[in-house]
């Protein structure tokens, strides 16, 4: 017997306590977000009602008319997803335009507006659900995956969308060691890939060597595992499918084929990566296509003509034309151009802004709403336990520095002063309605108390001070911190420049620097920093999808332990050993993960690992659960309400779920 889409996770949703409280919204009638069929049949089914003439863009129909591009229903699949819009049915036109600090990276803003993953997840923020797939089944021993799609389904330029793109991306690119050369990730099982099948054009097929429980979790929940890539495009710089690749490459100015296909496919990687396209009218299934970049790094994109989504009265998404971003020097002048009303849409800015947003809402024409951030904490900082620098792993392993640097660290002040008293003070922990919160992990270390942590760093032999008044090491050297990080939002600047300044006032000596975000990544995963910081994307459905990668080695974005990780990964062919402590809570989260999904021994074994995670604390936390400013022009609509329950979180790609291919403009722009 097989169990498909909505069923495979309803066990999850079940037991997921704001599941519950957003179906209930849901049943009362009051969308908290826009709600998506799998297809025609699927609206039919649970409407009564049926679609049956097809709307588009007018920007298109001048194509349409010189014979440049199919009518719509020609465009769209025989079956393409539903969308019921969050208030009504919108109006076609106008362009959404959104800031990057990055030229390549991130501007959730604007990656956000056209992402579009294989799968994804429903309203009640538990439930894996058909998107770019039009339905997927999996064996009940969760080893086989099958995976519909959509027939007459096309790539932005046209060409066919088919079983041969998943067949090219797992055989040609992952099964390729000289552009695969370390497998890893949900598309493989003790570090084998899963036999696959091209059942026909639009059914595949994995069927893996042991269970894979949280396989449908993964890929519904990052688009870089979509495990697809238009193979129409790609073989031109495959060296199997072009003999002359490595003279392309050269043409082109690259170190080989191999360097070529991996920089095209770049933007078709994981959600960061969607911002370094190059190439113009590169294929995609995304809402919008990448059309040209200006002198200013500013990026124009249109709309995909062949984008698989409707509304349910038969208007092909989306109903914008347009998306624009904006390329900023710096978070200080993002703010500034949101405030003059210069983006159609903004969730970057930071609580302390919030009055002035409020102020200026008239002259900048836009509405300010908020959203509760959903993560384990808003900003950690980690100490490097493999940095280079020896005598300080020695140090960064006591437990006691951990104690004494987190209890040094005044939140309350923080929350006060970044986020007016409205966040929680929080160590790094799961949020209250997770399934493995317990009661002492906010507070765990959290308290303020500059006195304990004098205490502690005494005890380690940390007594003794410099000219200047900072603790030496052992070895004789002051005892130094290089804070050294970047970052995409202002209030992690604020918080780091007050730990800082916590640090010192107990003898630490700590200097925070903020580097560009592309050299702060390159020393972070090159084991090249003493520590580093980052928001803690840890919610439930998160962690799962991503092999808990931000409660142990390498913690994440944190990247700490990266020799540890390596050990760990190759069964000790690589890296560095790490202490028993660390191997025990490997071991713990592996069997976690290895349970069968949402029984009571997943339950137990959850509750065990998030225990040795939260106990070790490998992690220092600050501040949970802010309210995030949002902006809006006035004239968008079917965007969230200023008061909405939604919740703003990188778990769920934060305005994904607010599905932003319905939003429209009042009056067309």
């Amino acid at each position: 017997m097989k169990r498909s889409n909505f069923v495979l996770l309803t066990i999850f949703a079940m037991i997921l306590l704001p599941a519950v409280a957003l179906g209930q919204a849901m049943n009362e009638g009051e969308l908290v977000y826009p709600f998506q069929y799998a297809d025609l049949d699927a609206y039919t089914a649970a409407t009564g009602n049926s679609i049956d003439s097809w709307g588009g863009a007018p920007m298109l129909a001048e194509m349409v008319a010189a014979g440049d591009l199919p009518p719509v229903e020609e465009r769209l699949p025989s079956q393409p997803a539903v969308v019921q819009p969050l208030e009504q049915i919108g109006e076609y036109g106008g362009e959404l335009a959104g800031p990057s600090t990055n030229p390549v990276c991130c501007g959730w803003d604007v990656l956000e507006m056209r992402l579009q993953k294989l799968f994804t997840i429903d309203t009640d923020l538990a439930t894996i659900i058909p998107n770019v797939a039009r339905a997927f089944e999996v064996s009940d021993d969760q080893t086989t995956f099958t995976f519909h799609l959509r027939e007459g389904h096309r790539w932005s330029d046209g060409e066919p969308f088919t079983a041969e793109d998943f067949r090219f991306y797992i055989e040609d690119i992952l099964g390729n060691s000289d552009i695969t050369p370390s497998l890893g990730g949900p598309w493989t099982a003790n570090g084998e890939l899963p036999m696959f099948e091209a059942i026909d054009e639009t059914t595949v097929r994995y069927t893996f060597s042991e269970p894979r429980p949280t396989f449908m979790i993964a890929i519904g929940s990052e688009v870089g595992q979509r495990g697809f890539r238009p193979a129409h495009y790609f073989k031109q710089f495959h060296i199997d499918y072009n003999s002359d690749a490595e003279a392309l490459a050269a043409e082109q100015g690259y170190d080989g084929w191999v360097q070529m296909f991996n920089s095209k496919m770049s933007p078709y990687n994981f959600t960061w990566n969607l911002g370094s396209e190059t190439e113009p009218y590169a294929p995609t299934l995304n809402t919008f296509v990448f059309e040209s970049e200006d002198s200013f790094g500013n990026k124009h994109y249109v709309r995909n003509p062949y984008f698989f989504k409707v509304d349910t009265a038969g208007n092909q998404l989306p109903y914008t034309d347009t998306l624009r971003r904006i390329l900023v020097e710096d978070l200080q002048v993002q703010d500034l151009k949101a405030i003059a009303g210069e983006y159609s849409h903004y969730g970057w800015g930071t609580l302390l802004s919030y009055p002035t947003y409020r102020e200026n809402e008239a002259a900048g024409d836009y509405r300010t709403a908020t959203a509760e951030y959903s993560r384990g904490n808003e900003y950690s900082v980690m100490f490097n336990f493999t940095t280079e620098n020896l005598p300080l792993r020695e140090i960064f392993w006591d437990l006691r520095f951990r104690q004494a640097m987190s209890v040094a660290i005044n939140r309350d002040e923080i929350n006060e002063l970044i986020y007016f008293g409205l966040a929680n003070a929080s160590q790094n922990a799961p949020v209250p309605t997770s399934l493995f919160y317990e009661d002492w992990m906010p507070g765990h270390y959290a308290q303020y108390d500059p006195d304990l942590a004098n205490q502690l760093l005494d005890e380690m032999g940390l007594d003794q001070r410099d000219g200047d008044g900072f603790r030496m090491r052992p070895d004789g050297e002051t005892l130094f911190i290089n804070f050294q990080v970047s970052v995409p939002e202002d209030s992690w600047r604020r918080i780091g420049e007050l730990i800082t300044d916590y640090w010192n006032a107990v003898g630490v000596k700590t200097q925070y620097k903020l580097i560009e975000i592309g050299l702060y990544r390159e020393l972070r995963d090159s084991n090249g920093v003493d520590m580093a910081a980052w928001g803690t994307d840890m919610l439930d459905i998160g962690e799962i999808a991503n092999g808990l990668a931000n409660m142990r080695p390498h913690w994440g974005a944190r990247a700490s332990g990266h020799l540890w990780r390596q050990w760990l990964q190759s069964e000790g062919e690589d890296g560095e050993e790490p202490p028993q402590e660390i191997k025990d809570l490997w071991a713990a989260g592996e069997a976690f993960l290895e349970a069968p999904y949402g029984s009571d021994e997943w339950l137990e074994l959850g509750k065990e690992f998030y225990r040795l995670s939260m106990g070790g604390l490998y992690q220092i936390g600050t501040i949970q659960r802010p309210p995030q400013p949002l902006l809006f022009k006035n004239n968008l609509k079917n965007t969230p309400p200023n008061d909405t329950t939604g919740q703003w979180s990188w778990t769920y790609r934060q305005w994904v779920m607010f599905m932003p291919e319905q939003w429209y403009f009042e009056g067309g722009s």
